[in-house]
C-alpha cells in the first residue's frame, strides 16, 4: 500500500429515510434514528499521527470510558444515538446509509474489496460495477488517475480502526424527484474492524466540515454546492432533530425551512476554519450571566457543533461548575421528583448578543427507575468533561443542543445560523411542498431491551416497521 497521509476524525451519528424540498434548488434529507451505540470521540483512542481535535488525548478522558458508555445507553429511554440516512453513489447508482457528520470531512463507504466481516454486513461499493469510477491515486492530486502506486488512508474512530484507498464517482443526495448530483472523491474503506463497524445501522459516513479533507474535491457538500446538476440553491444545509425518536428528523441541502424554526435565524460567524467552530460570550443560569468564559482568549468560549456527539462536553473546571450550578452537584446524575426536575434552571449560550435557553428536559434525560419509590426519577446530565482537545479548551454542542435548536452551515460564507427548533404541531409536518419535492415518512426505532426506565418496548413512529434497517 502506498503512504498514510490523513487521518479522519471520528464517527458518531445521522440517519435519511427520505427527501423533501421547497423548491427545486432545495432537497430534504429526512433523518432516521439509531440506537446502536459507539464509543464518541470525545473517548477514543489514537495510535495516529493525525487526529480529529474532538479525539481527545486527555488520561481523564480516557478513564471516563465506561460511565460515558453507560450514560449513551441510558439516553435510550427517550433520545436515538445515531440519525443516519441516504446516500447514492455510482452510475447507475448504487445506495448507502450514511451517518452526516459535521465532525468529520470525508464520504466514506466500504469498498467491495473489503473482505473483514465488518464489511460483509453492509452495502459495499463496487467500482467495477459503476461507468463512472475512477481510482484516485493521491489526496493531494485528486483528478490524477491511479496507477501501480495509489494512496490510502488509515481511519482510526470509536474503538476501531479502517484503511481506505481514493475513488472519483458521482455521488448524489435526494431521491428522484430532488435529487443532486456531482463527480467527487471520497474513499473506499478496503479493512475494517468489527468493533464499531459489524453491528452497526449504517453503511458509511458523509463529512459535513468546511476544511478537515485535504483538497476540496473531497468536500463532498462544497462540491455538490458548486458543480451539481441541478444547481443546489445555496451553499447552506440545515440541520432539524425531533426531540424524541418518535419525531421528525431531517438534513436540508440547499436552503433552510422556516416551518422549522420557533424564532429567526441568528447568524455567527465561523470563528476558526475546520470544523464549524464559533465563539460565544457566556453561559447563564435561569436568565443571569455566569461569567464562565471570562478566563479564555478575548473573554469568549469556543464551541463546535457536532452532530456525531450524543453529548455536550467541554472543559472539566466549567463543565463541573455547571454542574453545580445546575444543581447536579459533583455528579451528571440525580435522583429527583417530577416537581424536583421542572424545578431544575434553564441553561443558555449567550451568541452574537442574544441568549439560547436549553430547557431542563433539553440538557438532560429523565425516567424511572423501578427500584426507586413512586414518583422518584432518575435525571442524568448530558454533560461530560474533556481535557486538551489539541485546539485549546473547546465546547462540543451534540445532540442535547442540536435537538433545542435549528442549525444551519453556510460553507460558503462561513457562519453558522441558531434558532430555537420548532417542535410544535407545525414543526411536525412540512409546509407548501411543490411538485418537485420529494417527501417521505421518516422511521425512527429505539430496540427493544430492558433499560433504567423499565421500558422494554420497541418504540418507533412508524407501526408496521417490518426489516427495513436490516444490514445487508
Amino acid at each position: 500500500m502506498a503512504s498514510t497521509r490523513t487521518v479522519l476524525g471520528m464517527l458518531f451519528t445521522l440517519f435519511v429515510a427520505a427527501v423533501g424540498s421547497r423548491s427545486s434548488a432545495l432537497t430534504t434529507i429526512k433523518l432516521r434514528a439509531s440506537t446502536v451505540p459507539v464509543v464518541p470521540r470525545g473517548v477514543a483512542k489514537s495510535s495516529a499521527s493525525k487526529i480529529s481535535f474532538l479525539s481527545v488525548r486527555s488520561t481523564a478522558a480516557q478513564q471516563r470510558h465506561e460511565v460515558l458508555h453507560r450514560m449513551r445507553a441510558e439516553s435510550q429511554v427517550l433520545h436515538s444515538l445515531q440519525y443516519y440516512g441516504e446516500v447514492l453513489v455510482g452510475t447507475p447508482p448504487q445506495k448507502f446509509t450514511v451517518i452526516f457528520d459535521t465532525g468529520s470531512g470525508h464520504l466514506m463507504l466500504p469498498s467491495a474489496s473489503c473482505d473483514s466481516d465488518a464489511c460483509a454486513g453492509h452495502n459495499r461499493y463496487f467500482a467495477n460495477r459503476s461507468s463512472t469510477s475512477i481510482p484516485i491515486a493521491y489526496e493531494d492530486e485528486p483528478f490524477d488517475r491511479a496507477g501501480d502506486d495509489r494512496d490510502t488512508k488509515v481511519i482510526n474512530f470509536a474503538s476501531g480502526d479502517a484503511v481506505g484507498q481514493l475513488t472519483r464517482d458521482r455521488v448524489c443526495l435526494g431521491e428522484q424527484q430532488a435529487l443532486f448530483c456531482a463527480d467527487a472523491d471520497f474513499v473506499e474503506m478496503v479493512e475494517e474492524s468489527d468493533s464499531p463497524f459489524k453491528d452497526a445501522e449504517w453503511d458509511g459516513v458523509l463529512g459535513l466540515a468546511q476544511d478537515l479533507s485535504g483538497d476540496s474535491q473531497f468536500n463532498i457538500f462544497e462540491v455538490l454546492s458548486g458543480n451539481s446538476t441541478p444547481r443546489v440553491h445555496s451553499t447552506i444545509f440545515a440541520v432539524y432533530l425531533g426531540r424524541n425518536i418518535e419525531d421528525d428528523a431531517e438534513i436540508t441541502f440547499g436552503d433552510v425551512r422556516p416551518e422549522r424554526m420557533a424564532s429567526p435565524l441568528t447568524w455567527v460567524n465561523v470563528s476558526t476554519e475546520g470544523y464549524w467552530q464559533f465563539d460565544f460570550a457566556d453561559f447563564t443560569i435561569d436568565g443571569k450571566s455566569m461569567n464562565l468564559c471570562q478566563a479564555y482568549d478575548g473573554h469568549k468560549c469556543q464551541a463546535v457543533l457536532d452532530t456525531g456527539s450524543s453529548l455536550m462536553m467541554g472543559p472539566e473546571d466549567v463543565v463541573n461548575k455547571l454542574l453545580v450550578l445546575l444543581r447536579f452537584g459533583n455528579s451528571t446524575n440525580l435522583n429527583c421528583t417530577e416537581q424536583q426536575a421542572e424545578a431544575l434552571p434553564k441553561l443558555g449560550f449567550v451568541i452574537a448578543g442574544k441568549t439560547f435557553e436549553m430547557s431542563p428536559d433539553d440538557y438532560m434525560d429523565r425516567a424511572h427507575d423501578p427500584s426507586s419509590p413512586a414518583g422518584v426519577s432518575n435525571c442524568w446530565a448530558h454533560l461530560m468533561a474533556v481535557g486538551d482537545t489539541g485546539r485549546g479548551p473547546v465546547f462540543v454542542l451534540g445532540m442535547p443542543f442540536l435537538r433545542a435548536f435549528y442549525t444551519a452551515y453556510d460553507m460558503g460564507q462561513k457562519r453558522i445560523g441558531i434558532a430555537k427548533a420548532n417542535h410544535g404541531p407545525s414543526g411536525g409536518a412540512l409546509v407548501s411542498l411543490p411538485k418537485a419535492a420529494a417527501e417521505a415518512e421518516l422511521m425512527a426505532v429505539r430496540p427493544a431491551g430492558d433499560d433504567i426506565g423499565g421500558k422494554q418496548d420497541r418504540l418507533s413512529n412508524k407501526p408496521s416497521w417490518a426489516g427495513q434497517n436490516q444490514k445487508k
